[in-house]
């Protein structure tokens, strides 16, 4: 067969080219015959946050840990950017507390013991909330889904594709951080936290999405701490986004009163 003069020039170029956009290291991946960037990876993932205003939920919430393997149902109300209430029931719909969480201040009452805690929000007393080593936006996350934190706001150092899913690898001083996204609902399904040895420290999961007015949310977001051996895990059973409701918080008056610093 005749070639046109510069034809196998042509094609080693084209060639070159699908290799490269293959695995890339922070620039873009041919995928079902369109191009990805991680650009708008992030964009997609920032964009379905931002359209979360609000968000009531109920459903199953389980920790396990070596203290501890409880599992109990939950009522959430989520007001962005600033409120998350949470009421907590054991077995046989026993009533085992409520927090009310602000970006300034929380208020947690303890129905075994009658007792209501307040304090600053912070990490150490959301820590004790929550028995997760969150900040007051990781709290906001975990019950929305999965989002880059700031740091990561940029090219990744690797772009790739493993199995079904995007891969971007985040290198930084003492550690890495690895974000996993279906390519379906371009959303991430996984986050991995490593430190500077390359041992696994976090990893968030979240799967079975459902989308509601164009919005796509997780039902089940499962958070593992390996240093200290905790999971826990959500499981919702109804969500709605984006309607009005009221928040309320109430505490016998004759429940005690404890501050946390």
């Amino acid at each position: 067969m005749k070639r046109e003069p510069g034809s196998f020039l042509k094609v080693s170029a084209t060639g070159l080219v699908v290799f490269v956009l293959g695995c890339s290291s922070g620039g873009a991946i041919k995928h079902a015959d369109r191009i990805v960037t991680p650009r708008e990876i992030r964009e997609g993932v920032e964009r379905n946050h931002q359209n979360i205003r609000a968000l009531l939920g109920n459903g199953r919430i389980s920790v396990e840990s070596p203290e501890i393997a409880q599992s109990g149902s939950f009522e959430l109300a989520l007001r962005k950017p600033d409120s998350v209430l949470v009421k907590l029931e054991g077995p046989f719909g026993l009533d085992i507390g409520s927090a009310l969480v602000t970006r300034e201040e929380f208020q947690f009452y303890n129905s075994f013991n009658n007792q209501l805690v307040t304090g600053p929000t912070n990490a150490q007393n959301l820590g004790r909330i929550f028995r997760l080593d969150l900040e007051f936006d990781d709290v906001l996350n975990l019950f929305t889904g999965g989002i880059f934190i700031p740091e990561d706001r940029l090219d990744p150092d690797e772009f790739a594709i493993e199995g079904e899913e995007f891969v971007m690898r985040y290198h930084r001083k003492g550690g890495s951080r690895v974000y996993w996204v279906d390519p379906e609902t371009m959303l991430i399904v996984r986050v991995q936290f490593v430190d500077g040895q390359g041992r696994l420290v976090l990893e968030q999961r979240f799967s079975k999405f459902t989308t509601i007015d164009g919005i796509t949310v997780p039902q089940y977001v499962r958070v593992t701490m390996y240093r200290e051996r905790r999971m826990v895990s959500i499981a919702y059973s109804d969500l709605a986004l984006n309607v009005p409701f009221q928040l309320s918080f109430r505490v016998p008056e004759n429940a005690s009163h404890i501050r946390w610093q």
